[in-house]
């Protein structure tokens, strides 16, 4: 199990490039995937949760087409991540326009995963009253535990 956590305000550079924060480079490893995320957010994912991920569609028959059709679609929704001998990693474009950022991004650790997503959706984001979150927090501990 992973636990990222924080938050680091970062910006692209002008060829479209990003640092991973250190905090995040070891447990992410060196083999991570760019995926969509909901909401015009784009998640960063070690292998190994992809890999999880990967596993859970195993039971879906060969002969179920929505099902085949499903996974093939999330599939081609997800880039392998290529750092530079300096650490730094090209956001494809597709992901970057699907997330709307120009220059500036807010990366959030996600427990198993990273979220990226333009720093002004962010903002907009943030007012969001801190009360709801942890009722919705609370009411996920409670279906866990029932």
């Amino acid at each position: 199990m992973y636990s990222f956590n924080g938050r680091f305000n970062n910006r692209l550079d002008d060829k479209n490039r990003i640092r991973i924060p250190a905090k995040f480079k070891t447990e992410l490893g060196a083999d991570y995937k760019f995926v969509y995320g909901p909401d015009s957010t784009i998640y960063v994912m070690p292998k190994s949760e992809y890999l999880k991920i990967l596993d859970g569609f195993g039971q879906a028959s060969f002969f179920d087409v929505e099902a085949q059709n499903a996974i093939a679609e999330f599939t081609g929704m997800v880039f392998d991540a290529t750092e530079d001998n300096q650490g730094r990693v090209v956001l494809p474009a597709e992901l970057k326009e699907y997330a709307n950022i120009d220059k500036e991004i807010v990366i959030t650790g996600a427990a198993s995963y990273l979220r990226i997503e333009a720093a002004e959706r962010f903002a907009d984001k943030k007012q969001q009253n801190i009360a709801s979150v942890f009722a919705k927090l609370n009411a996920l501990n409670k279906a866990k535990n029932d």
